[in-house]
């Protein structure tokens, strides 16, 4: 879970370890209830993983606005598609069933239908079961990239984390949790000192603040000294 705040400053809320096979609507259902209780949230974005007629069930029970990129399956969107123009979007109801245990659900969605959106340089087709109401079908897209920031963050937490071969599901989860606080802490500073500061001058950094307060010290740094010394002629 990350969020998105004023100033495209991206910050990881937390993370969770989810069995295999539990109903993913319930924990994205526990989950949002969550941070709506705690934070100020203008709409909550979801990727393709969680298109599913369960996730919308659970969000219509939430006070808060979804945006959930939707895959291209069946036929059901292709005729209203058809008829827009490149750069138009279009409104449409669809229905699904829920399949929860032996009680089949009927769920309906508002769905938002763009046809031939640029980006990067490339045009695309874009579905969104959404209850956000936007005025153009750029202002949806424009909305949704900004869920794209959690892609920059899978590929900084990847350089900075602590592997381990440990198959102990805690640990795995602090070491992982660990990283998002060390990813939290660069960004939090970065606010402060410019997008300059690098993750790589925050790792100098901590290192030699939290030794000149005592808060770490080398086991080898006295032999290091010595040898160093002769070296560098000090």
């Amino acid at each position: 879970m990350a969020i998105t705040c004023i100033g495209q400053m991206n910050y990881i809320l937390d993370g969770m370890i989810i069995p295999t096979g539990c109903y993913i609507e319930d924990i994205v259902y526990e989950i949002t209830r969550f941070i709506i209780d705690h934070l100020p949230v203008d709409v909550i974005l979801f990727d393709r993983g969680f298109d599913s007629w369960g996730v919308i069930y659970k969000l219509q029970q939430l006070p808060v606005t979804y945006l959930i990129f939707w895959k291209k399956q069946g036929e059901w969107y292709k005729e209203p598609l058809d008829k827009l123009k490149n750069g138009g979007c279009t409104t449409v109801v669809h229905r699904g069933t829920y399949n929860r245990g032996k009680t089949p659900i009927q769920v309906h969605s508002r769905f938002v239908l763009i046809k031939q959106i640029e980006y990067e340089g490339k045009t695309f087709d874009w579905l969104f079961a959404t209850n956000l109401d936007k005025n153009t079908a750029a202002s949806y897209v424009k909305r949704y990239k900004k869920r794209w920031a959690i892609e920059t963050i899978f590929r900084i937490t990847g350089d900075i984390r602590i592997y381990t071969t440990s198959t102990d599901a805690l640990t795995r989860y602090f070491l992982f949790m660990f990283t998002c606080l060390v990813y939290n802490i660069w960004r939090l500073f970065q606010q402060f000192l410019g997008e300059e500061f690098t993750l790589a001058n925050m790792k100098i950094c901590m290192m030699i603040f939290m030794a000149k307060h005592g808060m770490i010290y080398p086991k080898h740094y006295d032999k290091f000294e010595k040898v160093a010394e002769r070296f560098f002629k000090l």
